[in-house]
């Protein structure tokens, strides 16, 4: 049922289903046109002004820090990648850094195994499994078998932890951990394997550019692509409330 609900939870928070709301209202609502337009203009400034989404964003990530220590257990959240079922392939998304980034840790010696967490997320289940592609991803780049482990149930963070932190205990209790995921989902996903009793390292992948931008188009033009980030930020910092309430 949280699974279910969560999903659609997710449409509802999309912000261009917020401005489509708007302009139906516009539409709709004859004695306050005026005012529900002038509404919808500064919400579409603002949800498509990378300015202020990035110094959002940036505040919302972990600090970053260089590793000093080496970690038993290198644990990969899944999403990233896309399933294509019409001829059975899948692609890397813009998440992908979180499985580079852990084979690049591997390869270093930074990390002794990697935990691939993720099953299928979708609300209808098409079959792909990720956590099972994501394996033979690093099998094809010199990652022995032998040295990683998968948890291929989960649907969403919530399940990553809940699953992963069975294995742990029953196989691998008392080891080190490096939790590996992108910047924006690491407050919710550290926090869901802390409520499960799993001591983690966070280690952040595709952070923000933290260097200062004072080029005018960034700071005052709308772009598209803002609209997305407003989606992930809004999305986690819902997400880690609820955890932090239910979990």
């Amino acid at each position: 049922m949280f699974f279910t609900i969560s999903k659609v939870f997710s449409f509802i928070i999309k912000p261009t289903f917020w401005i489509l709301i708007l302009l139906i209202c516009c539409l709709i609502i004859k004695k306050r046109r005026k005012r529900i337009i002038l509404l919808t203009l500064i919400v579409f400034y603002i949800l498509t002004n990378n300015f202020i989404v990035d110094f959002i964003y940036k505040s919302w990530e972990l600090e970053k820090f260089t590793l000093k220590s080496k970690f038993d257990i290198g644990i990969v959240l899944g999403g990233v990648s896309d399933y294509n079922k019409s001829d059975d392939t899948y692609n890397f998304n813009e998440y992908a850094d979180r499985l580079m980034e852990a084979e690049r840790l591997y390869h270093e010696n930074i990390i002794n195994k990697i935990l691939l967490s993720g099953g299928n997320g979708m609300l209808i289940n098409n079959g792909y499994n990720e956590a099972n592609s994501m394996r033979e991803y690093l099998l094809k780049k010199n990652i022995s078998a032998n040295d990683i482990i998968i948890e291929n149930k989960s649907r969403n963070t919530k399940e990553n932890a809940i699953f992963t932190s069975k294995i742990l205990k029953e196989k691998y209790n008392n080891n080190t951990i490096l939790l590996i995921t992108s910047s924006s989902h690491m407050r919710r996903a550290k926090l869901s394997f802390e409520k499960c009793n799993i001591n983690v390292v966070p280690f952040q992948t595709d952070c923000i550019n933290h260097e200062k931008n004072t080029n005018i188009s960034y700071l005052i033009m709308p772009d598209v692509h803002a609209l997305k980030k407003w989606e992930i930020i809004i999305k986690e910092i819902i997400g880690y409330c609820v955890y932090k309430i239910t979990l």
